[in-house]
């Protein structure tokens, strides 16, 4: 379903009425599989059984679904190379990414029927565009495409070795641009549903940025600088050196900036890497100032606009404006493209969602429709609810830990956390080590004392004293963590918590902790 609804987006209705005006209604699939349209297009439905139920009902009919389905998504594939995409929000490097395609497409066919000459000329417009606008691949092809027939059909010397050189220098780029991409993923990928400390990465980094930098220097590449720049700054981030990864963002920034085009996707990404190293500064106006740049970037509900939003939604909690996260938080789960994200990315603003709850009961955000946008109901079954980190014991387990304690404090129910302190004493025992998340680990220390100390302030703050003392040495911007596993400071969180006491000894089940 999560297919079907990216295309439903993208071939919109009104392109589709367009698109009858050129005479393809003979391609239009059967009524039912334009009913399934109807019915994702207009929000009715958001999984296959839902959409069969609403197609069949009362009678389950999966292999007839499935073909109507895939009826369905092959007519938007072709109406996709019918419709106009070059729409005025696409910037330039966009629209002839999308022109280049379709022609390349049609040079293929044209090919495939030996039609030599009508290909020249589309080839030679291709090419052109895609050297202005660093198609590396395509530039190759139809280099290689010009070359074959100025060699090997019309046999013109010069234009051959012409199209040669350009095959030589292209392949040695398109080369590096591949190699790039492939270390790249082969970082990235440990990080995608795990936010567990890697501690080889490092010099993993630094030893596949080794094997690019030469060619950074001899190429200017968009895709050779956009993911070996991108190597280079995991080098840094992953030692916590903020001001360092700052430094190669600004260097990557102007180098796109510098191109004859506006490189969209390469900007944003440097500039999303340079908010969160204001997340951990606390450095809300330069963040800010990164953000704001970004989003002019970014077409609302794309995958990169709802990362930005995820950012953001972090840099206020840390800067403690709090009512702005929330109006953050309101505008994306309200965008009609969030319930197609992957799960892994719902989950975190579930994870959100929990938190913000969190502040709405302490009195730090006044909701203005709390049990619309955010309710009570989903926060107990979140708690129970979190399957893609199930195994991520070091990392977003851990705001999930922190906030199922601090919202039992804050409801006062003790006699839970009571039953969970040796539960929870164990976890932190084998998961959260000195150096693998040591801020949370001071913190989950704190929160042990406070059943200890009888859930009586004073006697909590004398009882935690040296874990806050603890945590107070060792800043966000020095922490071995990943960056979004502090949801709010941990000693703002810390403070609330504090709050939510009073100076009386709690005494029903109160017993001291095995020693473990």
């Amino acid at each position: 379903m999560d297919e079907l609804r990216e295309l439903v987006s993208i071939v919109t209705k009104q392109k589709l009425r367009a698109a009858s005006l050129l005479s393809v209604k003979a391609l239009q699939p059967g009524p039912l599989s334009m009913r399934l349209y109807d019915l994702v297009a207009e929000g009715k439905v958001d999984t296959d059984e839902q959409a069969m139920s609403a197609l069949y009902p009362g009678e389950p009919r999966t292999v007839s679904y499935q073909r109507i389905k895939k009826s369905l998504r092959d007519y938007l594939v072709q109406m996709m190379l019918i419709i106009d995409l070059n729409l005025p929000h696409y910037n330039p490097r966009q629209k002839a990414y999308f022109d280049c395609y379709k022609k390349w497409g049609a040079i293929k066919i044209l090919l495939g029927k030996n039609a030599h000459r009508t290909t020249l000329d589309l080839a030679g417009e291709v090419l052109r565009l895609a050297f202005r606008y660093d198609f590396t691949d395509l530039a190759l092809d139809m280099a290689r495409t010009l070359r074959l027939y100025y060699g090997s059909i019309e046999g013109n010397l010069k234009k051959y070795e012409q199209y040669g050189k350009q095959v030589q220098r292209l392949d040695d780029v398109f080369r590096f641009e591949n190699l790039a991409e492939d270390l790249y993923t082969d970082l990235i990928i440990r990080f995608v549903n795990d936010k567990s400390i890697k501690r080889d990465v490092p010099q993993v980094a630094g030893r596949y940025f080794g094997q690019l930098e030469a060619a950074l220097k001899k190429y200017d590449s968009y895709r050779l600088h956009f993911t070996g720049r991108l190597i280079e700054i995991i080098i840094y981030t992953s030692v916590n050196d903020y001001k360092k990864t700052i430094d190669i963002c600004d260097k990557a920034i102007r180098f796109f900036d510098a191109k004859n085009y506006v490189a969209n996707v390469p900007l944003q990404a440097f500039l999303y890497q340079e908010m969160v190293c204001y997340v951990q500064l606390r450095d809300y106006q330069r963040g800010r100032k990164a953000a704001d740049r970004g989003f002019k970037l970014l077409e609302s509900g794309s995958f990169n606009w709802f990362k930005y939003q995820e950012l953001l939604l972090l840099l206020s909690l840390h800067a403690r404006e709090y009512q702005e996260a929330y109006t953050i938080y309101k505008t994306t789960v309200k965008h009609r493209r969030f319930n197609g994200l992957p799960e892994g990315i719902r989950q975190i603003w579930k994870i959100f969602e929990a938190y913000l709850f969190y502040l709405i009961q302490v009195g730090r955000i006044q909701p203005d429709d709390p049990e619309t946008i955010i309710s009570r109901i989903r926060i107990m079954r979140f708690l129970n609810d979190v399957p893609i980190f199930s195994k991520d014991r070091r990392g977003m387990n851990i705001p999930i830990l922190v906030f199922h304690i601090l919202f039992l404090i804050l409801t006062k129910r003790y006699d839970e956390v009571i039953d969970r302190m040796e539960a929870i004493q164990k976890y932190a025992t084998r998961y959260l080590k000195k150096d693998d998340n040591y801020r949370s680990n001071c913190l989950i220390k704190m929160l042990l004392e406070i059943p200890d100390a009888g859930f009586h302030r004073a006697a909590v703050i004398r009882h935690a004293d040296k874990y806050v003392k603890m945590l107070n040495k060792v800043s966000l911007d020095f922490a071995n963590q990943s960056h979004d596993i502090e949801i709010i400071p941990y000693e703002d969180l810390w403070q609330m918590a504090l709050d939510s006491l009073d100076n009386t000894i709690y005494t029903a089940k109160i017993r001291k902790r095995i020693a473990g």
